[in-house]
């Protein structure tokens, strides 16, 4: 008898790890085809001011202006803003990613880079979902030896605004966990040119 039940645990424990490792499989198979779209900036900051309803930097209001020069000659230029990633799922099971490296170049060169940590999931049949990647680092570190102009010049790129265009890359590399191990495929690149 207690041969039988052992038995039959043993088949429901090898039946429920091969379902579990085909729902991991599938989730990881599925975040392969998923199709990845920069959609852009949102909630810009620079030194605690918010300037996500500016046109240009210049427009800036006297305290506003003061508090930016006065970061600028300590040192410190705090930068803060959300990259906004979609994510659709072709796939008819849902995508599972355990979390993905980024990248973020300007004019070709990367000026940052880091780390999402959480899991995020897509749902199958054409689902979406906004992958938010939140930034923040001090612009005076970023830009280091550039001139007030050249730094006021970045800001007037996150704000659409200014002479000429930059191109932004996003560089993403998503990752999925499949026998205890987080498997990471080659980087994504998303480009955008902001005029």
């Amino acid at each position: 008898m207690k041969v039988m039940k052992l038995k039959i645990i043993l088949v429901l424990f090898i039946t429920g790890t091969v379902f579990t490792s085909c729902d991991v499989l599938s989730g990881a198979l599925s975040f392969v085809n998923c199709k990845y779209e920069f959609t852009g900036l949102s909630n810009p900051s620079v030194a605690g001011i918010n300037i996500s309803n500016m046109t240009n930097v210049n427009n800036l209001n006297a305290a506003s202006l003061l508090k930016l020069t006065a970061g600028i000659l300590s040192g410190s230029l705090p930068l803060s803003f959300t990259v906004n990633i979609n994510a659709t799922n072709p796939n008819s099971t849902p995508a599972q990613i355990a979390g993905l490296d980024w990248g973020i170049d300007l004019n070709s060169t990367n000026i940052l880079s880091g780390t999402l940590e959480h899991s995020v999931s897509i749902p199958g049949n054409g689902g979406q979902t906004v992958i938010p990647l939140t930034i923040q680092t001090d612009l005076l570190q970023l830009f280091k030896g550039e001139s007030k102009d050249n730094i006021f010049g970045f800001i007037n790129h996150l704000l659409n605004a200014g002479d000429g265009s930059s191109n932004i890359a996003i560089r993403i590399r998503p990752s999925v966990m499949f026998g205890g191990q987080k498997i990471s495929t080659g980087f994504i690149t998303l480009s955008k040119t902001i005029k």
